[in-house]
């Protein structure tokens, strides 16, 4: 089986887009591929992080991935702090890629320009090279990414190959597999932007630990477009989206939305998309409440999972070190 190296940050809040663009497709890949699912949390530490928020959010967003249907017997879930062999082959890839590279990262200059004066930390600079690690210390065929990640896994591939080219075959070339259906799903205030962690539209960003009353709540201030015929076009790119989750929320597709709510409104829209998404999240979030009722059993899968990882990633480590030409270690 191809191998599938997935990475989510426990910093912000898991939100709609999250789900629908990465974590199903994640749970559906476990039946095609050796999965690896990592929680990056050394990425994490790239912003200032309260840590025991951290660490509270680093066992939410196990649960939540567990819960989003990950099953821990048949594909690999850990934390990316507990495999020290992440950071020690970043250093290596540090030594393969240029300052320039890591300049023109448009993610970096993105948020480096957010910061106002503050800090802008070399972790935040050489982040794409600790990504590329986790990519390539598992030699994963292939790695699920949005559009703004494509960039990232570029480099990882340059830098892979710049390593093969002076010291053989060591590394997977991995290839981008970017979901098509609601690969991106836009904020309910802003639909000219993804839905995001962030928290500069919180009414635009529908979480998946919402309730129902916040889901219905934020549904019924979500922004139109003008007019009041219900179709999905260019120029209705808030009707779109709204269309967009409604046909993912029900297994359907947006024409059989739109049929649907023919001769109806907007109202009828969102009233429609408010009771399809309660539905929609309510096992998530049912399985999700039963996982961290039980904090010990949680622990107890990441540390299993931490050794599945482990165990893959020496075999590389080694392999890097020997090559490089560093002395084994001892036993």
């Amino acid at each position: 089986m191809e191998r599938v190296l997935s990475g989510i940050q426990p910093t912000g809040e898991v939100h709609l887009g999250n789900y629908i663009g990465a974590l199903r497709h994640w749970a559906s890949d476990q039946d095609s591929y050796d999965c690896f699912f990592a929680i990056v949390d050394l990425h994490a530490i790239t912003l200032p992080q309260d840590p025991e928020e951290l660490r509270s959010a680093t066992l939410d967003l196990a649960a939540i991935l567990l819960a989003a249907g990950i099953d821990p017997e048949r594909s690999t879930v850990f934390v990316q702090s507990h495999v020290a062999e992440h950071a020690e082959l970043a250093w290596i890839l540090q030594c393969f890629t240029s300052y320039g590279e890591l300049q023109r990262m448009i993610q970096f200059k993105d948020k480096a320009s957010k910061r106002h004066g503050e800090i802008v930390s070399a972790g935040l600079f050489t982040y794409p090279v600790l990504q590329a690690a986790d990519i390539l210390i598992y030699r994963a065929d292939r790695v699920p990414v949005g559009e703004d990640q494509r960039q990232h896994l570029e480099l990882t591939r340059d830098i892979a190959g710049r390593f093969n080219q002076r010291y053989g075959e060591t590394f997977v070339l991995p290839q981008a597999a970017i979901p098509r259906m609601g690969a991106k799903i836009l904020d309910l205030q802003m639909p000219d932007a993804k839905m995001s962690k962030s928290a500069d539209s919180p009414l635009g960003t529908l979480k998946v630990t919402d309730p129902p009353e916040e889901i219905r709540r934020k549904v019924k201030v979500a922004v139109t477009d003008s007019g009041r015929e219900v179709v999905a076009s260019p120029d209705k790119p808030a009707i779109t989206n709204l269309l967009t989750i409604y046909a993912v929320a029900t297994g359907s597709s947006v024409p059989d939305v739109e049929a649907s709510l023919a001769g109806k409104g907007y109202a009828e829209l969102k009233a429609g998309l408010a009771e399809a998404l309660v539905e929609f999240l309510r096992p998530l979030q049912d399985r999700r409440r039963e996982l961290l009722a039980d904090p010990g059993e949680l622990a107890r899968i990441l540390r299993a999972g931490a050794e599945k990882a482990r165990e893959v990633a020496r075999k590389t480590l080694s392999d890097v070190y020997e090559r490089v030409g560093f002395l084994p270690r001892s036993k």
